[in-house]
């Protein structure tokens, strides 16, 4: 959505050094985020790590415990429901709520924010930080997009992991040259005269996390080969006001007042980040920074347990009847059906791989215990009861609270900002269906057109977005399906157990206490059937 260009010319060049300070005050930061990620995608041995094992014809095994950690970690996240719920502020507000409830609904499934949620989530464990846009598509339509980490820079000096006291935000990416020309027509020739000058200056950042990717060559400001110009889109606080800049590095392509309001009407920062961790020197990282060292120790106790029992070791039992040479000594110790020489023995490394094992299952549990554990992740006995899964658990994810607090925090205020957008662009009549039931969707008209008497026109608006005042809240349900299925198989097992009793139960009534889907479209057809045969029998019993 583009936003009104003010009367006063931006300070491009102050904008610039925001954008700078983000970037050289956070290098090490972001360098050791690239260095998590690595991890997560498996790339755990640096080239110097192995070319000594290959020296050494070591094996440079990499047992990944890192990437199952962080995906259970999500993966939790997936089992409890969240609901965005409008409450009314007043009791004439009841009728508001409502709609508004299913104005949120209607937005996250238009916009799948379940999937964005997941992948800034992904962002927030690994790399250390999630962010996401909630603004307008050229329909007016609330569009979130997720801003990724690489792109996304903020005050460094900002504290909060949800980056409430940063004066600035932002988002730096690379995009060609043409698609910039078609969302600005009027600054065309100046992006096509940028191109083929190229920048003045310096390069753009010798941080690599903000060089163009894939890449052969230090990142600039402009891309000429590649037609391809870094934007900058950045968001910053001027006089207690949101101020909204667009520019490259030779030009400004949109100033003005942030065009998104807050729930009040004033500028506001569309953009919503949340940190996983935040150090003293404000540097900001994801659980995959804690679980590098313990996942060094499983790949290198893991090479080095391999390469004792795969490579014997001998010893001269008596040096001076010694006849063969140590290289044929040790080459027929290597061979599965080898003959040790006279005078030669094989040495047992078993002790020190008996050692070599015992760390190795030592780091093994120091890194599961980073992750939820299997009694959350749903591994736990087959024999456990359903309460006793609830409580573990529970217990588990104790140590995962303040992750999980986060993201629920950062999703709550997600809905809010697509709140506003509705609010403020939302004002034509449409229909929007909620289909919070699969077999009969709803249509709910916003800005329904109250009409009068002939001649009178119109009078009012029905549920006119922008007049409903209420409070967003998100409701989250725990997964309570394991306790919910023990129960329905213990009654089971009792009906199978008494015939006469499952008869005075009643078929009907255990299909209505078991969690199968569409059961309330099997107990209406029972219904219609049981229906018909009492029909069909009525004239036979007269």
């Amino acid at each position: 959505m583009a936003a009104e260009t003010g009367a006063r010319a931006p300070d491009v060049a102050r904008l610039k050094r925001y954008f700078e300070e983000a970037r050289d005050l956070t290098q090490e930061a972001r360098t050791q985020a690239m260095i998590d990620q690595d991890y997560y995608d498996g790339n755990q041995w640096t080239a110097a790590e192995r070319a000594a094992l290959r020296l050494r014809r070591q094996p440079d095994i990499v047992v990944n415990r890192i990437k199952p950690a962080v995906n259970g970690i999500i993966g939790v996240s997936e089992k409890g429901r969240s609901d965005p719920r409008a409450y009314p502020r007043t009791p004439k507000d009841d009728d508001a709520a409502a709609v508004a409830t299913d104005v949120l609904r209607f937005i996250a499934d238009h916009n799948r924010l379940h999937r964005i949620k997941q992948d800034c989530f992904a962002d927030m464990l690994t790399p250390g930080t999630m962010a996401a846009l909630v603004g307008v598509d050229g329909d007016g339509q609330v569009e979130v997009a997720q801003v990724r980490w690489e792109e996304f820079f903020a005050d460094p000096r900002a504290r909060r992991r949800d980056f409430k006291d940063a004066r600035y935000l932002g988002v730096a990416k690379w995009m060609y040259a043409d698609d910039i020309g078609s969302m600005y027509p009027a600054a065309k020739d100046e992006i096509e005269a940028a191109v083929e000058a190229g920048p003045p200056g310096s390069a753009l950042s010798i941080d690599v996390s903000f060089a163009d990717r894939p890449g052969d060559r230090a990142a600039i400001w402009c891309d000429r080969r590649r037609r391809r110009l870094m934007v900058v889109e950045i968001y910053y606080r001027e006089g207690g006001t949101w101020m909204r800049c667009v520019f490259h590095g030779q030009g400004v392509l949109e100033a003005g007042p942030s065009p998104y309001h807050d729930a009040k009407g004033r500028p506001d920062c569309p953009i919503e980040a949340q940190s996983a961790y935040v150090d003293r020197q404000n540097n900001r990282y994801g659980v995959v920074r804690d679980m590098r060292g313990p996942q060094d120790e499983i790949n290198k106790r893991r090479s080095k347990l391999l390469h004792l029992i795969s490579v014997s070791q001998v010893e001269a039992t008596d040096p001076a009847s010694v006849e063969t040479s140590a290289e044929t000594a040790r080459a027929e110790a290597a061979r599965p059906d080898g003959v040790i020489p006279f005078g030669w023995r094989r040495v047992s490394t078993a002790d020190v791989a008996a050692g070599q094992a015992q760390l190795l299952a030592e780091a093994k549990g120091e890194i599961e215990r980073m992750g939820p554990n299997p009694a959350v992740l749903g591994r736990a006995s087959e024999d456990a009861s359903g309460r006793a899964l609830l409580t573990r658990q529970q217990a588990g994810l104790v140590e995962l609270a303040l992750l999980y607090g986060g993201l629920e925090d950062w999703e709550l205020r997600i809905y809010r900002q697509c709140w506003a957008r509705a609010r403020q662009f939302w004002r034509a009549p449409q229909f929007i269906r909620v289909t919070d039931d699969a077999q009969a969707p709803r249509f709910v008209q916003l800005n329904e057109p109250v009409m009068g008497e002939a001649g009178q026109g119109v009078l009012g608006y029905r549920n006119a977005i922008a007049e409903m005042d209420v409070d967003i809240i998100l409701e989250t349900t725990p997964d309570v399906g394991t306790l919910a299925q023990e129960q329905f198989s213990e009654l089971a097992r009792l009906a199978g157990a008494n015939p006469a009793w499952a008869a005075q139960l009643g078929f009907e009534t255990l299909i209505e206490m078991s969690s199968i889907p569409r059961k309330r479209q099997i107990l209406e057809t029972l219904k219609a059937r049981r229906e018909a045969a009492a029909q069909t029998t009525l004239p036979a019993s007269a």
